[in-house]
């Protein structure tokens, strides 16, 4: 019986193929899609697209509920779930929600899992326990009438044109990182496309790549501690999810 392994999954953004090919390649699901193989699976984020057709947002949405245990919010979750009308986007939402999702944080291990990283001064701010901080992260992502006001989500530095000295943790650039500064906790992200994934100082890993037909994720199995990195290319041989009438 194949070990427990742990994924944390970079940006998706509705390439519904792509996921599958990457879960398929790790023995996480089986053909027609189903969960197949014992231990976490995390996706950073971006998981849909706000500019994508509905369909295929909606389609990414059921492989997630299916196939993974925590989907983070990113910048396009925010941007959909703050819209007051998410139109065709609705269904992909709904889907998501009836499974509690999206969390904003996860933790593993002393590594806080969050869509842009957490700038080194909000990160002052936060327990210095990773699985300590994520749940703080989570306690004010969830309370929806604040979430708006707070610096954590709704900042936008400079990289971005925005009005703050750095991003949040939807909108934080690399770019904005002081230099030789860390953080309490190891960090994994995505949001910044990279050439390859990337072990950055903090430390910290960003996982998001550029390449449209690839996704990029961090794997170890039971008993592991360090992260490896992963790159699967997308196939057109995936099973189309069942879509609920």
């Amino acid at each position: 019986m194949a070990r427990a392994i742990e994924v944390v999954i970079g940006d998706v953004h509705a390439r519904c193929d792509a996921l599958y090919s990457l879960l398929r390649e790790l023995g996480v699901i089986d053909a027609s899609g189903r969960r197949a193989r014992a231990g976490w699976v995390v996706q950073v984020g971006d998981l849909l697209d706000r500019k994508a057709d509905p369909a295929a947002n909606l389609a990414t949405a059921q492989l997630a509920v299916d196939a993974l245990d925590m989907v983070l919010a990113g910048n396009h979750e925010w941007r959909l779930l703050s819209d007051s009308d998410a139109g065709d986007n609705g269904a992909a939402l709904a889907t998501l929600a009836g499974q509690g999702w999206p969390d904003a944080a996860a933790a593993s291990d002393g590594w806080l899992i969050t869509h842009a990283g957490v700038h080194p001064e909000l990160a002052a701010e936060l327990p210095s326990e990773a699985s300590d901080a994520a749940a703080e992260i989570n306690h004010r992502w969830h309370r929806a009438s604040k979430r708006r006001r707070d610096p954590l989500f709704n900042a936008v530095g400079p990289v971005r044109g925005g009005p703050d000295p750095y991003g949040g943790i939807f909108w934080m650039h690399s770019e904005e990182w002081p230099t030789k500064q860390t953080s309490p906790w190891g960090q994994i992200a995505g949001h910044v496309p990279q050439a390859e994934p990337r072990l950055l100082p903090g430390p910290r890993w960003a996982i998001d790549i550029k390449a449209p037909d690839r996704l990029a994720a961090l794997v170890r199995h039971q008993g592991e501690s360090r992260w490896r990195p992963v790159v699967v290319k997308a196939t057109s041989h995936r099973r189309e999810p069942a879509i609920a009438a």
